[in-house]
């Protein structure tokens, strides 16, 4: 194990205590998502955060992230339902830097898996 991945595996531990203490605290479960993107391990962190959307639905972190992971996974109706989710809610609080992020990121998805607004969702 290099340095760098031992001095991360506290902060995965401690992010995995803490959601198992707090299973009601979305943001114990958003944070565990987060870690284990940033390792790598995508369908852990699919799980975490879907388990964080659960208890705040109008998460739209956790919608984003979800649809990053779901693209990165070539899983595009997932990836775009996300994405739109995230747009929305971004916009709805007024954050408009994030709003553009995610409508940047929308307009590439609709790109990569061909799909064009208005017209039925590319397959599962």
């Amino acid at each position: 194990m290099s340095f760098w991945n031992w001095l991360g595996s506290g902060k995965l531990k401690e992010f995995e205590d803490k959601a198992r203490r707090e299973p009601e605290n979305p943001e114990w479960q958003f944070k565990l998502g987060a870690e284990y993107e940033r390792r790598g391990q995508y369908p852990q962190a699919i799980e975490a955060f879907h388990r964080a959307l659960k208890l705040n639905p109008r998460s739209a972190e956790t919608h984003f992230n979800l649809g990053v992971l779901y693209e990165s996974d070539q899983n595009g109706r997932q990836a775009i339902f996300h994405m739109v989710q995230a747009g929305n809610l971004f916009s709805e609080r007024n954050d408009a830097e994030n709003k553009d992020k995610a409508r940047k990121k929308l307009k590439g998805y609709y790109k990569k898996f061909d799909f064009q607004p208005g017209k039925p969702p590319p397959p599962a």
